[in-house]
């Protein structure tokens, strides 16, 4: 039995389809985002790039990474991510990003939509 359903091979393919399109929006919807803000060793600036230009947008599992920002005051960078949980969103920033050479500190932010805008 498989969501109440004795024997879903017997429905209609459509409504499969469109099943598994849902599951998969819900999946995507569950994620929740983060900001990190990295400050570096400004002698390492360069460094730390190459380094953040070869992380994939699937940096490990259960991540998501959405856009990297320079950002300008106390803070050097800021990384946009999505985590299916907070062990992966720690897992993520601890491996990932603090052990890039030339990160001194970092602080990770779950962050909850207000209103998203689309470009």
């Amino acid at each position: 039995m498989w969501l109440g359903l004795h024997n879903h091979t017997t429905l209609n393919p459509e409504f499969r389809l469109d099943f598994w399109v849902l599951l998969m929006e819900k999946s995507v919807e569950s994620r929740q985002k983060y900001l990190v803000l990295i400050k570096l060793n400004p002698s390492k600036t360069e460094a730390f790039l190459n380094s953040l230009m070869r992380i994939s947008e699937m940096p490990s599992e259960g991540v998501r990474l959405n856009a990297t920002y320079n950002v300008f005051g106390e803070w050097d960078f800021a990384v946009w991510f999505e985590a299916t949980n907070n062990d992966s969103a720690v897992h993520f920033v601890g491996e990932k990003i603090r052990g890039i050479e030339g990160v001194v500190e970092t602080i990770t932010m779950p962050a909850t939509p207000i209103k998203e805008y689309h470009m």
